[in-house]
């Protein structure tokens, strides 16, 4: 190894003297082109480090492979040499046709010290590997967004949640990004059932981070025979991965932060420590803890009741209501369905409440325009009719012309008429 730094210094010396050396960077699963700048039909070879990596004939298109790490996955168009998925090995001097044209490759990357993954209050170490010297000064960018000059590699005492988010690292033309998820760590609670009883084996993150669970397990030294599942990630996402075994029964759901487990008829044997590990990215894991109590059923005073466990979960049925469906937990669906059922029934009263209150403004309506005659109105209007008769009854009277006063009966004027005779 310290013969290839040597070579390394004394190429990279060589090609700045010359002048036809070129610094150039990559990032970790980057790519970078280098092109040699030859005629066409010219035959090209390239070098990393003084070791062959391809050589292409020209004239033929013929190629042969070198015995550099790269060989495989590089390409080659006219006189340019494509570096794909770059790699911190990849780093180096690449020379074409016998140093007529070099490039100095440094292939930076950026990582956290134990892991992306910390437990709140633990230190950790970012650094931002370009490939030079150790105190050479980049620009930090903080989740605040506060940028600050520091060293490659800057330390994080007793991290919180402040520190937890996206830290950028700025050098040149490159920006280099590491997020970092801050935790309290796995929750669990100690556990206790009565004998023969189902019981949950609580496991989960108390939220979602950005690191991806790659692995985990559950583990009892206690009880080697009992089989337990394990975590994984193959084909559908995570999931529980084993044979469901008459002890222990777990969820064939996609798994999102909750892990718990159900251990099936306790008896006294299966008292005792169980333990959880979660294993993220990058190789970070978590470890909880919890106990697990057995009694005997004549200690428990259950009042005629089944037991149940703690924080009002059924033993039977914690796995059940946790299933996620569509992202979310089964119990929301169940909540938001019943909530949209009443909601409907609200709706639907309401508009009949409505419709039945103007039916019966309508009918007080009608009922006010046929309201009978009282007695006082009903004889009133009958001697008003009776009146009326009479009238019609009535003779018209009789032109004085026409006038018989032998025919005439008593009227009236009878006692005028008789004045009238007696003064002739």
């Amino acid at each position: 190894m310290p013969t290839c730094k040597i070579l390394l210094f004394l190429l990279l010396a060589l090609c700045t003297s010359c002048g036809e050396c070129d610094v150039t960077y990559g990032q970790v699963g980057g790519e970078v082109i280098m092109d040699c700048e030859v005629p066409q039909n010219t035959d090209v070879e390239w070098k990393l480090n003084d070791t062959l990596i391809i050589k292409i004939n020209g004239r033929r298109g013929t190629k042969q492979k070198g015995s550099s790490h790269i060989k495989d996955k590089v390409s080659v168009n006219g006189g340019s040499l494509k570096v794909p998925r770059l790699e911190t090995r990849d780093s180096g001097v690449y020379s074409c046709n016998s140093g007529k044209r070099t490039y100095t490759l440094h292939v930076a990357s950026v990582f956290a010290k134990p892991g992306p993954v910390l437990l709140q209050s633990s230190d950790a170490e970012l650094h931002c590997d370009i490939g030079e010297n150790p105190n050479t000064e980049v620009e930090w960018q903080r989740p605040s967004n506060d940028k600050k000059k520091d060293k490659k590699v800057i330390k994080l005492n007793s991290v919180t949640s402040n520190d937890d988010g996206q830290w950028t690292c700025l050098f040149k033309d490159l920006k280099l990004t590491l997020t970092l998820a801050v935790v309290a760590g796995l929750q669990t609670r100690a556990v206790k059932v009565p004998e023969g009883e189902n019981i949950t084996l609580p496991c989960s993150l108390p939220r979602s981070v950005s690191q991806r669970v790659v692995g985990g397990k559950w583990t009892a030294d206690h009880i080697p025979t009992v089989s337990f599942p394990t975590l994984n990630t193959e084909t559908k996402g995570l999931h529980w991965s084993g044979n469901d075994s008459s002890k222990v029964t777990f969820t064939s759901d996609r798994l999102n932060i909750n892990y718990d487990v159900m251990l099936t008829n306790a008896q006294p044997s299966d008292e005792g420590k169980y333990v959880c590990t979660v294993e993220f990215e990058g190789g970070v894991k978590l470890t909880a803890e919890t106990n697990l109590t057995v009694v005997s059923k004549s200690s428990v005073n259950t009042g005629g009741q089944r037991p149940t466990e703690k924080k009002g979960k059924t033993s039977a049925g914690g796995v059940t209501w946790k299933k996620e469906v569509f992202g979310l937990q089964l119990w929301i669906w169940i909540a938001v369905g019943a909530s949209s059922v009443v909601l409907i029934v609200l709706i639907i009263v309401t508009v009949l409440v409505r419709q039945r209150n103007k039916r019966m403004k309508r009918v007080k309506k009608l009922r006010s325009m046929r309201q009978p005659l009282t007695a006082k109105d009903y004889c009133r209007c009958r001697a008003e009719s009776e009146v009326e008769l009479v009238q019609q009854e009535r003779p018209l009277p009789v032109p004085r012309q026409q006038r018989n006063p032998r025919t005439r009966t008593a009227g009236p004027n009878h006692t005028i008429e008789k004045r009238r005779e007696q003064d002739y």
